[in-house]
């Protein structure tokens, strides 16, 4: 009997302590978290039967890309590649083998999951095909438009600027309207994501937002929901779903027509907490993730203390206290282990074990009206947050510890409805058919500039057709020609073939008495030498110039003999440094002589005396400082000043 009494006494005594504990807890003012608490009415939860009865469609699933990524949230096609955001704050594209492409991050560089605060957490995001630009919805960073070709990111709603009176504390999903505005969601006004939990817990504060681009703003569209989750717009524009996660429901909010402004129910009552929305492809309607699902045998705590208010405040502050003093040794010590506490107090992932691992996909129409169901009933797939239908497969995610991308057979409807109208689909084959012609566009390219030579080609032909002609002819007219040669070969493109003609009988017939020999100047010796070479014109010589020229007398007008033959070699020198340096890139000019000069080197070369010609190169280097050398002494370096400062 004494026994009994003593077991009583310190039930009782553990009772009263608890109570006393309780009442500060839930008593004593100000203290965190600064929320309201009141008591919350859901609606009662649909029967599983029918076409919401449980099956096994999304069982023995497969794990792709298994370790290679943390936490896919969401997913995107886009040029016929899967998109996704990660845990790790990173989005990135899932290829073809198995491999994980980085796409874009938000935040900045950090140490772990511990610190997302810093390297951020995309939650939802958007991708505009015809701009290429992406939509994110980052939980810490804000909203942000990204450009996908040069990674140029633009902050468009900043975390630290309140609307109507309220800062965005979890940005979590997107959405694109037809004329270029956003629809996005904050999740609530009073928890980061780290601490998202504790929003469980408390009063609603969720809000759909819609943001206009023109004028750079965001305008709040509904207010105090519980935990607002995914949004999606209808094809015609008139009004958006956002998904109420705590209160197991979908809200329509009217953006056109005679409703425009209000909002009602979608659809209540879901078995299970729904997560991200999606527009089917084909316009059938609308596919809901379902993060858990629920049934008789396993109920929802959350559902039963919606109605009980100062429960959850006790539970919400309860936490809040014990978060207290390790996030304090955080701030003081900055050690990794208090940061490791605070993050698994407040986070998502420490709630799952109260979860059931069941998940499912609910499949609707635009009036609200259950399609079909899948479940998710042997805990391959536990939680999952979004779903996307690729290459047959049905690809699912969940935000936490899965480290890999959920993979079933995509059943009939959903495989009908992603296949049909996907522009994702159809564009990937336009891409590649655009990419085979502009790849013999490119190879065509140096042949264009192979092709612009020739035309040089042709108008210099014509030189060495006369030199070979005047070898056939007699050897001693190539040597003669070397004076004759680059007036003539200047004004060629105007005399055309019948001067240069002319210019051969003529020279024939002058020279056929005379032994003048010169050598002929190839383009491996220097430009500026070659007038030296020159010997002093013969009187036959001019004479046989200005038979030749005689044509040519309005642009060419010698004084007199002395003035011809001291005047001639310079313009000559200028003359055939021009021809030369268009011959320069030429093979075929350059081999004729090249045997030229072999046969000038058998030819005796006769005294000259060198006409002295300036010319002026300018230099594009700077010239060297006339100030004397510094020696460095072994005792060190000595700062040698610069020259020109």
């Amino acid at each position: 009997m004494g026994l009994l009494v003593g077991i009583l006494k310190k039930i009782l005594k553990l009772i009263v302590y608890l109570a006393i504990v309780v009442a500060i807890v839930l008593l004593i003012p100000n203290l965190p978290p600064y929320t309201k608490f009141t008591r919350i009415d859901i609606e009662p939860t649909q029967q599983l039967v029918g076409v919401l009865a449980p099956n096994a469609v999304l069982n023995n699933a497969e794990q792709l890309f298994k370790d290679k990524l943390l936490g896919p949230e969401a997913f995107q096609i886009y040029n016929g590649e899967v998109y996704t955001t990660l845990a790790t704050g990173e989005i990135v594209k899932l290829t073809s083998g198995g491999h994980v492409t980085f796409v874009t991050k938000i935040g900045e560089p950090c140490t772990g999951l511990v610190q997302e605060h810093i390297c951020g957490r995309p939650l939802g995001f958007v991708i505009d095909e015809k701009k290429k630009l992406m939509y994110v919805a980052d939980a810490y960073h804000g909203i942000w438009k990204v450009n996908l070709e040069t990674d140029k990111k633009q902050l468009l709603v900043s975390p630290r600027v309140p609307i109507n009176g309220r800062t965005p504390k979890l940005f979590n999903s997107i959405a694109l309207g037809q004329n270029g505005d956003l629809y996005w969601t904050d999740s609530t006004s009073d928890y980061q994501l780290k601490d998202g939990v504790f929003s469980l817990f408390s009063d609603p504060t969720g809000r759909l937002f819609h943001y206009n681009s023109v004028k750079n703003e965001s305008i709040v569209l509904l207010d105090d929901l519980w935990f607002a989750n995914g949004v999606v717009t209808s094809p015609d524009n008139q009004f958006v779903l956002v998904a109420e996660t705590n209160r197991y429901r979908l809200m329509k909010y009217y953006l056109n027509g005679p409703k425009k402004g209000k909002s009602e129910v979608f659809i209540a009552g879901l078995p299970g907490f729904p997560d991200n929305i999606r527009t089917l492809p084909d316009g059938s309607g609308v596919l809901i993730s379902l993060y858990n699902t629920i049934d008789d045998e396993n109920p929802m705590i959350i559902k039963t203390l919606a109605s009980t208010p100062l429960a959850r405040k006790f539970i919400a502050r309860l936490g809040h206290l014990v978060e207290l003093p390790f996030q304090f040794l955080s701030d003081q010590f900055h050690h990794h282990i208090f940061e490791e506490i605070v993050y698994k107090i407040g986070n998502f992932a420490t709630a799952t074990f109260l979860t059931p691992s069941m998940s499912g996909l609910i499949q609707t129409d635009w009036t609200g009206n259950i399609v079909a169901s899948y479940h998710n009933l042997d805990g391959s797939i536990p939680h999952i947050s979004d779903a996307i239908v690729f290459n047959d497969k049905l690809y699912t995610g969940c935000p936490h510890s899965q480290n890999y991308v959920g993979a079933v057979p995509a059943p009939p409807l959903l495989k009908k409805a992603f296949s049909t109208n996907n522009p994702a689909v159809k564009e990937q084959p336009k891409l590649k058919g655009e990419e085979i012609p502009k790849e013999p566009k490119q190879q065509q390219k140096p042949a264009q500039k192979q092709s612009e030579p020739k035309v040089v080609d042709k108008e210099s032909e014509v030189k060495p057709k006369v030199v070979q002609k005047e070898a056939e002819a007699k050897p001693k007219v190539v040597t003669k020609d070397a004076e004759i040669k680059p007036k003539v070969a200047a004004k060629e493109a105007e005399v055309k073939s019948k001067v240069v003609k002319k210019e051969a009988e003529v020279k024939t017939k002058v020279v056929s008495g005379e032994a003048i020999k010169k050598p002929i100047v190839t383009s491996k010796e220097p430009q500026v030498k070659e007038p030296t070479k020159n010997p002093k014109p013969k009187p036959t010589a001019p004479e046989a110039k200005a038979k030749v020229v005689s044509k040519e007398q309005d642009k060419i007008k010698p004084d007199s003999k002395d003035t011809e033959t001291k005047a001639k070699p310079s313009k000559d020198a200028d003359l055939k440094s021009k021809t030369e340096s268009k011959e320069s890139g030429q093979t075929k000019t350059a081999k004729k002589q090249n045997t030229e000069e072999k046969s000038a080197e058998s030819v005796p070369k006769p005294p000259t005396k060198p006409i002295p010609v300036e010319e002026k190169i300018p230099s594009d280097t700077a010239k060297p400082s006339k100030d004397t050398l510094k020696v460095i002494k072994k005792s060190g370096p000595q700062e040698i000043p610069h020259p020109n400062v």
